[in-house]
């Protein structure tokens, strides 16, 4: 067997450490560095000028406390501090006023705070000046919060070294757009502001959750191209159904914070890979400012569980426990990183903060190993730590904290839960609430528990190993609330929580959010829409209602075994007709009636797909439809024209769309446009292939004022699809006598066909060929509707033509004819023939009336299996024949000449 080629490190281009990002921001001109949710948007030059002007503030260099929210005030405090050389302790917002530790013991007298809604700096004219080393840029708690008194010192190379590492693994431009998901106070959210506007690129603020609409609304209209995350991330993306959707700009997701589950790496890693995007897995510690390793995109999938290369720059070491570095692959020891971006050092005392740069070598704590293809692979931790929701927590530390505090007990933990036992039963709730506070994590991340005495081993030493496993047991105890009322106040941790409050009232966060979602479907079987707003009274009522629902419909239990029995005949019979259906026309009830991918037309709204979505039809995997966020199977096209730019639009229906075509770029829109493309290099064309499935005429009006004309396109084809042909067999006989009422079920069931057909003369006289008149049954408002929607387009200044359409049946292809006699089985093949005549002559006069270019495709498109799936889907050369007459017709029209002439090179066949 080969052994696995080698990944090499990439290389850390070269940087100036003699000034910092935040000293070079009008480097980048007027390029966009900030955009804010309310909309305000700060170029590079005008946050420069923020920055100057506050940085011009701030006196002589000292250490400053910044309360880090996402916002734009805290952001230029930050960027004012690097600029001035003030070193910034980074900290959560209102956290200075709870724990004044950190402030006296490091002497720190000025807080960058919100005060009486305003942001601003508190200093005193008096303040001390402080003894300082000239490189020391931000100060960082170990814990992540203001509650540790150890501080990790890191320098202004530090910093610098991190941001250009980032960007250079991350491939950062200008052209990146990455949105706020973590606080800037947390050392993974200030890299992302750093390595951002380290590359020029743009960041876009928010302090919302992944878990809230209006989120995503700004990713969208803000054009985000990435997002970060730690493991609970990836269960809100879950629980919100983010795989599901497509969000065209988004380009890379990244991750670290703590480790991510294989599975789950494998899943957004595949994602990633069959949506053309990447996923970047990657491991730090404040101590690196932060980042010590990334897992390149291309190979995740092979290796869900390694942490990767280290990021350009560093090396990783393995240290044995003689001390001595270990070369052989596979082999385990403690990692230790060695680069540029690792701390100076530890601050425990006032004197500490001028000590210089300390040894470049970081002793991680974590296990790990080098494989065969140079990729590191945690194992184990040599210490004692918990990592939750990114907090790397010291299990040590914690114990000596209680134990300053008076209270008796021991702490372990894992990545899901820290677990304390305490000797005194009065203290539970004390330790609790204290420890909520110190960690702000969610009320089920921690598991307090009276034990007297302690747990032991034989040997004496503590039991850690079985504190765990009985905290791991009491957690999922936990979950088993009786009413929703306890089951809130054990996740939120608030006792006093009211049946009138609802989860935004109790101030909930994306933490909660997805404990809160599970307990709902554990109780009512199902996550209620808004459930966020609903009091919990509102949600026990619906639960009530449904155990009330469920116990009126007990019914004894030989009528359920008499119904099952007769269910399975008819789910028997329904399967065989379904498989007899498919075999005739090659569709079932999975590839019709389904239309959860659709948004209905109304008189308000036009039909369209659900916009950014992606999904695949007649059960091919492969077979996939992307939708942009107009709700169109086409790219994403800007409302507004470029200079000199030949726009045309596409309206129907499947046919339009690609029923059959296998990918977006193999419908005949997009082979159109490829065509012009290559036909006039120097010009920007874009097609728009308007497509819509099930759109009748009357569908593309509404298609073409409400979705189409927007767009400004110079010219629009209508190609009105064979939808309406449906609606003969439906159009009802006259008849002296009303019979009983047809059975009413949903259009994909094929035992509801039969029993119709069967119960007809119940209902009316068949409708035999004979028997009626094809001029009678016609639509008679189908000519109309073509004409208002040449109306709509002309009054927005947009050439419309019509395009008759081309039928696989035509020239007595039986076989290709039973798709359509499906729809309307009133019809026999020759008045199929008969009616299609019907319509196209309806579209061809209806040009000819109100002067609009026809292109007579159903002239010259051959009908047979070779162009045609069915009696009006196109095969992949069909398609072709499509793209290549529109081609060579657009450029006969007159608006063309208007513009450089296209082409006429391309013929159709």
């Amino acid at each position: 067997m080969n052994a696995p080629d080698l990944v090499v490190p990439l290389a850390l281009p070269p940087i100036n450490y003699d000034s910092c990002f935040a000293e070079r921001l009008r480097q980048h001109g007027g390029r966009l560095a900030i955009l804010t949710e309310d909309g305000r948007r700060y170029s590079y030059e005008a946050l420069a000028e923020a920055v100057d002007k506050q940085a011009a503030t701030l006196g002589a260099p000292r250490v400053t406390i910044i309360e880090a929210a996402n916002r734009i005030e805290c952001v230029i405090a930050y960027l004012a501090c690097l600029a001035a050389h003030h070193p910034v302790v980074l900290a959560e917002p209102g956290s200075t006023l709870r724990d004044k530790r950190i402030a006296q013991q490091f002497g720190i007298t000025t807080v960058f705070h919100q005060t009486s809604g305003r942001w601003k700096f508190d200093r005193p004219d008096d303040a001390p000046a402080m003894e300082l080393h000239p490189d020391l840029c931000v100060l960082l708690s170990t814990s992540g919060t203001t509650g540790s008194p150890k501080l990790v010192r890191l320098s202004r190379k530090n910093i610098e070294a991190n941001a250009g590492a980032i960007a250079t693994y991350l491939g950062l431009t200008p052209d990146d757009r990455a949105i706020t998901t973590l606080p800037l106070y947390y050392s993974y959210g200030m890299s992302v502001l750093n390595s951002h506007l380290f590359a020029g690129a743009t960041v876009l603020l928010t302090e919302r959750a992944l878990s809230e609409n209006e989120f995503w609304q700004f990713f969208e209209s803000g054009g985000a191209t990435s997002f970060s995350g730690v493991p609970f991330s990836f269960d809100v993306l879950e629980r919100i159904s983010f795989r599901t959707k497509n969000y065209p700009t988004l380009r890379y997701i990244a991750q670290a914070g703590g480790r991510l589950p294989a599975e789950q790496v494998r899943q957004y890693g595949t994602w990633a890979r069959d949506h053309g995007k990447q996923l970047f897995v990657m491991y730090g510690q404040t101590e690196a400012a932060p980042r010590m390793a990334y897992l390149p995109p291309d190979l995740v999938l092979n290796n869900t569980e390694c942490i990767g290369l280290p990021v350009p720059g560093g090396e990783f070491l393995l240290a044995g426990d003689d001390g001595a570095y270990i070369t052989e692959a596979d082999r385990p020891g403690e990692l230790v990183y060695r680069g540029p971006n690792v701390m100076m050092g530890y601050a425990e005392t006032l004197d500490d903060l001028a000590k210089p740069q300390g040894p470049d070598l970081l002793h991680t704590g974590d296990i790990a190993c080098q494989q065969a293809n140079g990729l590191y692979r945690i194992i184990g931790r040599r210490n004692r730590f918990s990592k939750i929701l990114g907090l790397r927590i010291s299990l040590d530390e914690l114990e000596r904290w209680m134990q300053q505090r008076g209270w008796h007990g021991i702490v372990t933990g894992d990545d899901r839960i820290i677990v304390v036992a305490v000797s005194d039963d009065k203290n539970v709730r004390a330790v609790q609430l204290a420890l909520l506070e110190r960690y702000a994590l969610p009320a089920s991340a921690i598991v307090v528990l009276h034990l007297d005495p302690l747990p032991l081993l034989p040997s004496g030493k503590f039991d850690y190993r079985g504190l765990l496993r009985a905290g791991q047991e009491a957690s999922t105890g936990q979950g088993q609330a009786q009413t929703l009322l306890e089951g809130y106040r054990q996740i939120l941790g608030i006792p006093d929580i009211l049946p009138t409050d609802s989860f935004l009232d109790t101030g909930g966060d994306s933490v909660n959010f997805v404990e809160i979602s599970l307990l709902l479907e554990q109780h009512l079987g199902r996550v209620p829409e808004n459930w966020e707003v609903l009091s919990i009274s509102a949600l026990e009522a619906m639960r009530e209602e449904a155990a009330t629902v469920a116990e009126s419909s007990q019914v004894p239990r030989r009528f359920w075994i008499a119904g099952c029995i007769g269910l399975g005949l008819l789910l028997a019979g329904e399967a065989a007709l379904q498989i007899r259906t498919y075999l005739k026309t090659g569709r079932t009830a999975l590839t019709q009636g389904n239309d959860a991918y659709l948004i209905e037309g109304t008189e308000s709204e036009a039909r369209r797909y659900r916009p950014n979505q992606r999904f695949t039809k007649h059960s091919n995997p492969e077979h996939v439809f992307v939708i942009n966020s107009q709700g169109l199977r086409s790219p994403e096209i800007p409302a507004g024209l470029a200079p000199d730019e030949l726009r045309i639009a596409v309206i129907g229906a499947s046919a339009v769309a690609g029923e059959y075509a296998v990918t977006n770029d193999e419908t005949f829109p997009a082979l159109l446009q490829e065509q012009l493309r290559q036909q006039q290099p120097r010009r920007t064309v874009n097609v728009v292939n308007a497509g819509i499935e099930g759109a009748g005429v009357n569908d593309l009006v509404m298609l073409a004022e409400r979705v189409v004309a927007p767009l400004h396109p110079t010219a629009a084809v209508i190609y009105p699809g064979m939808n309406d042909l449906s609606l003969i067999c439906k159009t009802p006989v006259t008849r002296k006598h009303e019979g009983l009422p047809a059975p009413e079920a949903p259009d994909w069931i094929m035992t509801s066909v039969l029993i119709a057909k069967n119960a007809m003369m119940l209902r009316e006289r068949p409708a035999r060929v004979a028997a009626f008149n094809l001029q009678e049954r016609f639509p008679s408002d189908y000519s109309a509707n073509l004409e208002r929607a040449v109306a709509t387009l002309r009054a927005k200044g947009i050439p419309p033509m019509l395009m008759t359409v081309a039928r696989g049946f035509a020239g007595g292809n039986s076989e290709l004819a039973r798709s359509a006699l499906y729809y309307a089985p009133c019809l026999d093949e020759q008045r199929l023939v008969e009616l299609s005549n019907m319509f196209n002559d309806a579209i061809r006069s209806t040009g000819q009336r109100l002067d609009v270019p026809v292109l007579d495709l159903a002239s010259v498109m051959q009908g047979g299996s070779r162009y045609f799936v069915d009696s009006s889907h196109f095969t992949q050369e069909g398609e072709q024949f499509v793209a290549s007459y529109l081609a060579t017709e657009l450029s006969r029209q007159p608006w063309m000449q208007q513009h450089p002439q296209v082409a006429s090179s391309s013929r159709h066949r």
